[in-house]
This record gives structure tokens, C-alpha cells and sequence, in this order.
């Protein structure tokens, strides 16, 4: 991991204990503990400078030093409460870091643990978005072609720029946030910890693998299910992905 031109980036792993350890023991994922692949995604990155894992137990952060990531302290207890935003989390950390090491960043990214399966090179394609642009930050969607509807608060159903004669191929793409994947944000917008800020890039992400959260229910399984058959078809990957090296190469495609 290193810096460029000087700019300092974080790179923060907010990670509930219960997510990813069960019974004392690590969740495993393709039969290696489910953090590691987060881990990997950020020690990877070459614009890191430096991966701290943000815990609220003692046993999550052992895991996260085993596996190469820094936890340098547990979260308060006001914090590891249910409903608690990924922004105070994030605000948490770079302030700690800063009172308590004297620590500072300019650029901060979140990855979040329970979206394992990464495009190789996505953190650092989010974070070279940012660091060229005017954003406040950047951050990874499921770009999708097909048609979105939505419910008003009366019940009403109505469509989400919906263009009914157009095809899903020519029809002007939607984005799902998965900014767990990676959302790199400037040092100031995450100490604020109110959210992305108002001017937000992306970065759009076309594989179904982009789609992975072990928070869903079955999404673990549903993971498993399909490494299993990309394992067997390496192409339905959409690239080489971090921490499967056995899945094969093949071509990706990344815009802004």
C-alpha cells in the first residue's frame, strides 16, 4: 500500500462482531473467515496507506490483526447499538485516530465486510475518481437496465424514468448504491458525519457479483452458490476477483 502525490487515503472496515464471528468462531465464506476478503481488497490497494477495522467486540478485532488489518481500539458502547448510521462509525474512527495517534487522512473509504467479492482494482478505480474530481465522494452502484417502479407515501405506484418504448439496451441506465463495495469520501464530509455529501460520484459495477451481501438473509449461501459456479464457468465472474484467484481472468468493463 502506498500514497500518491502526497495524499494521505484510510481505508475503514466498520464490522459488527456478530457478522462476522458465530459461536467464538470466524463465518467462514468459500472456506476462508467471510473479513478476509475485505482485508485483502484494501491491503491490495495501492492508494492505502493505511486499514483500520472498526469493531464494537474484542474478538472481532483479534480477527481483523490475524488477518492483517489494524484495530486499534473497540467502539464505544453509544456506537454498537442497533440503528447506529455508517456515517457516525466512520466519523468515530478518523477522529480517534486523530485525537488518540495524531493520525489524519485526506481521503477516507469505507468497505464494508459483508460485500466480499470485488472486481480486483475497484478500490483503487473509486478512489482515483475521486482524487481527479470535485467530488465530496465516490462510490460503487449495480448499474441496471430494467425497469424500476416506485411507491409514494399515499400508495400510489409510479414509474422511475421509465421509458416504455425504449429496450433495456438502449434505455438510459439506473443505479443501485453498493457502497459497500467502496465509497471514498474527502476527510472533511466523513468528519462531518452526516453522509456522502451532495456532489457524489460513481463508479458503476455491471457483474451480478457486485450484488453480494451476507446481511441478506441467505446471502451467505447465496455467495457460496456462486463462487461454486464461477469456480466451474470462470467467464460468469466478469473478472478477476479479489481473493478467488483460482476463478480465471476474463475482460471488465469500469466508466464514470
Amino acid at each position: 500500500m502506498s500514497s500518491e502525490a502526497g495524499t494521505r487515503t484510510l481505508g475503514i472496515i466498520p464490522v459488527r462482531e456478530a457478522d462476522v464471528l458465530a459461536a467464538g468462531r470466524p463465518i467462514l465464506l468459500a472456506g476462508r473467515p467471510l473479513l478476509a476478503y475485505t482485508i485483502d481488497a484494501a491491503r491490495e490497494a495501492s492508494r492505502l496507506v493505511r486499514v483500520v477495522v472498526s469493531t464494537d467486540g474484542d474478538a472481532a478485532a483479534k480477527l481483523a490483526r490475524s488477518l492483517g488489518a489494524d484495530a486499534p481500539f473497540v467502539r464505544p458502547a453509544e456506537l454498537a447499538r442497533p440503528g447506529v448510521g455508517i456515517w457516525q462509525v466512520l466519523q468515530h474512527c478518523v477522529n480517534w485516530l486523530q485525537d488518540q495517534q495524531g493520525d489524519r487522512f485526506d481521503t477516507v473509504v469505507l468497505l464494508e465486510a459483508s460485500h466480499p467479492v470485488r472486481p480486483r482494482g475497484l478500490v483503487d478505480r473509486v478512489i482515483d475518481a475521486l482524487t481527479s474530481s470535485d467530488f465530496d465522494s465516490v462510490l460503487t452502484a449495480h448499474e441496471e437496465r430494467h425497469a424500476f417502479w416506485m411507491q409514494t407515501p399515499d400508495g400510489e405506484i409510479h414509474p422511475v424514468a421509465l421509458d416504455h418504448e425504449s429496450s433495456r439496451q438502449t434505455r438510459p441506465p439506473l443505479f443501485r448504491e453498493v457502497a459497500g463495495l467502496a465509497c471514498a469520501s474527502r476527510h472533511g464530509v466523513v468528519a462531518a458525519g452526516r453522509g456522502p455529501g451532495r456532489n457524489v460520484g460513481i463508479v458503476p459495477v455491471r457483474t451480478w457479483f457486485g450484488l453480494i451481501d451476507t446481511q441478506d438473509p441467505f446471502g451467505l449461501i447465496v455467495a457460496e452458490k456462486l463462487i461454486e459456479a464461477a469456480r466451474e464457468q470462470p467467464e460468469l465472474s466478469g473478472g478477476p476477483l479479489v481473493g478467488f484467484p483460482d476463478l480465471g481472468p476474463a475482460q471488465t468493463q469500469n466508466r464514470r
